[in-house]
């Protein structure tokens, strides 16, 4: 339908004259510019115009590229106020119904989004009004979209019906048991896609019947669930399997455990290692759902099967679960002459453990050195703690970096479980074995866990036996730019935690040292970048004493300009904490001299005089 503009619009709206032209265009991204600026259109046509005019001019490009469509989609969920208000939103419902119906998927899925969008902000705006609003349009759009010869049609009105049937009035049970009608007929829909779709949809519907009237989901709701999950198409059953504990949690305990928890038990046991896969993954979900007696009889078998399972992704997902279960079992309510929770994970769960720690998949031992550490406070055993612990120190030793890294970074929960001798006597020596690993990210994860050890062990760690301080200083020459700076903010964090007097006899000297006698640049400009970092903490004695004849005698004169620029760099981070005697006697002769034209390199001016204004400025 063309635009036909007033003579007295023309002059004002020569933009708009224009995104309508792009509207047309054939280039299509004139196209998709324009329809991302719909809402200026809108503005300039008015409520009424846009109704009348725009909105059917749109719905006459539902032919249009997809990306044009999908930004469309996207714009017209929003575009409420722009018809008129909720009382108006009818009128966007004709272009979104068109491209719930499309092929591309993306585009279909938006539109859909869009069609709850509109209903959310007319329900919004009066709850009571938008009841006729759903009866007169929503339903009978889905309706159509349900009845659809295109398969396209019938997997967007699986995502509205739940949507609808939740703002339909109660009284109109004809409707509300046609909504239900119509998503059975689609659970049992001869195309895969529209059960897939169904599956998804599952426990959006049963919360929508459950509102209501909870009888509805075991009547309705089971009977589709059951017939799902017999479904031959593996996509179907594993969006069911995440459904599942939404589902359950609308029905009452003799339901779930009658009828829910055989077919769970299935799933744990199903021929596509993808369902059995997400059963482990929604398992902790469910044991919330079913639970403590579900748990324990029923839940923890099906479990620690997932965790032998023949395929490693499976074993994985469920390894990955395994702290939270556990937790979960051990808050189960234990019955009277039964072991307690943590006593069957001993039983029960500890060997297999055992046994994951040597899996021969990397990702299953990887999955399990991260959540290794949340066991032993379930397990409230001394010995099987102990036994635990043990385990830790093989996986510290894993050839896999994720397995070792993701085992430092639980530090905290191994060093605090261990208690301080263990830890010095066993984990220490692996510690200082794992600060020179060949992976640099392992070096990086040990640096940066090394103020948590001090802070739990005290000064004594940085013994000469224990090699950490060498390593502390070590690490500032490394070849990894990232471990150099992690190492820096390390002797930082080192100081904060033993103090000024240690920091003045341990690090200092090592930086004085490493600047003065390393020939590469590389390790004197890391000495520098260390000298502006720990002037924040050793205060202005020792920056006074040791740092400053360092940079205004010996760096500002090194023959490397980088380092010369670092130095006025430097330089200027350490003025604050330092007298002004000392800037004035010291700091501006070295800059000034670095400043000066006698200075042939132009980047050591630069920051020199950068430094200086920074002076004056703080005078």
């Amino acid at each position: 339908m063309p635009f036909v503009m007033d003579d007295s619009d023309e002059a004002n709206l020569q933009r708009i004259a224009l995104l309508l032209d792009e509207l047309k265009s054939e280039n299509v991204q004139f196209r998709k510019n324009a329809t991302k600026k719909l809402k200026i259109i809108s503005s300039a046509l008015g409520p009424e115009r846009t109704r009348c005019e725009l909105i059917p001019f749109l719905t006459d490009t539902i032919d249009d590229e997809d990306e044009i469509l999908l930004v469309l989609a996207e714009e017209l969920g929003d575009f409420v106020q722009q018809v008129g208000g909720p009382e108006y939103a009818e009128s966007l419902l004709v272009p979104l119904e068109s491209l719930s119906t499309v092929e591309e998927t993306v585009v279909r899925d938006r539109a859909t989004r869009s069609l709850r969008e509109v209903s959310d902000a007319v329900f919004r705006h009066d709850a009571e009004k938008s009841r006729t609003i759903h009866v007169k349009h929503f339903f009978p759009l889905t309706q159509r979209l349900a009845r659809g010869d295109w398969f396209t049609s019938r997997i967007s009105a699986c995502s509205l019906l739940a949507c609808v049937y939740g703002r339909l009035p109660v009284d109109r049970t004809d409707i509300r048991k046609e909504c239900i009608s119509i998503f059975s007929q689609l659970v049992r829909d001869d195309k895969p896609m529209v059960r897939r779709a169904a599956a998804s949809y599952l426990g959006d519907m049963s919360r929508a019947l459950a509102e209501t009237d909870k009888s509805l989901v075991e009547t309705e709701i089971v009977a589709d669930f059951k017939m799902l999950s017999e479904d031959e198409q593996e996509s179907v059953r594993l969006l069911l399997v995440e459904n599942a504990s939404t589902v359950a949690s609308c029905l009452s305990e003799s339901v779930q455990v009658e009828v829910m928890m055989p077919i769970i038990r299935a799933f744990s046991k199903d021929k596509s290692w993808r369902v059995r896969y997400i059963v482990a993954d929604k398992s902790c979900d469910l044991c919330d759902v079913f639970g403590s007696n579900a748990t324990r009889e029923e839940l923890l078998p099906a479990f620690t099967r997932l965790l032998k399972d023949g395929e490693a992704e499976v074993r994985t997902a469920a390894t990955f679960k395994l702290t939270d279960f556990m937790h979960r079992l051990v808050a189960t309510e234990q019955p009277h002459g039964e072991p307690s929770g943590a006593e069957i994970m001993v039983r029960d769960v500890l060997p297999i453990v055992h046994e994951l720690v040597s899996d021969p998949s990397q990702h299953v031992r990887a999955a399990l050195s991260a959540n290794i550490m949340g066991l032993p406070s379930a397990l409230g055993d001394d010995e099987a703690v102990k036994d635990l612990l043990d385990l830790v120190m093989i996986l510290l030793k894993d050839e896999f970096p994720d397995v070792r890294l993701n085992l430092i970074a639980k530090l905290a929960d191994v060093s605090s479980v261990m208690g301080v001798k263990r830890l010095s006597d066993e984990l220490m020596p692996t510690i200082v074995h794992l600060a020179e690993d060949k992976n640099w990210r392992v070096r990086l994860a040990i640096i940066q866990h090394i103020p948590l050890l001090a802070k739990q062990l005290g000064r004594e760690i940085f013994e000469e036996d224990l090699k950490l301080s060498t390593l502390c200083i070590k690490w500032l020459i490394d070849n990894v730019w990232s471990i150099r700076e992690a190492a820096i903010m390390n002797l930082k964090s080192l100081a904060e935690v033993f103090g000024t007097d240690w920091a003045k006899q341990n690090i200092v000297p090592q930086i004085v040292h490493l600047f003065d006698f390393s020939s590469k640049y590389l390790h004197r400009i890391t000495a520098l970048n260390a000298v502006a970092v720990l002037s924040e903490v050793v205060g202005a004695e020792v920056v006074e004493e040791s740092f400053i004849s360092l940079l205004t005698e010996r760096a500002s004169k090194d023959p490397v300009p980088n380092v010369r620029f670092g130095t006025a760099k430097t330089l200027s981070h350490v003025m604050p904490f330092v007298t002004p005697e000392m800037k004035e006697s010291k700091i501006r002769p070295c800059l000034s001299s670095l400043a000066a034209e006698s200075e042939t390199d132009t980047d050591v001016n630069y920051f020199a005089k950068q430094a200086l204004e920074k002076l004056v400025a703080n005078s």
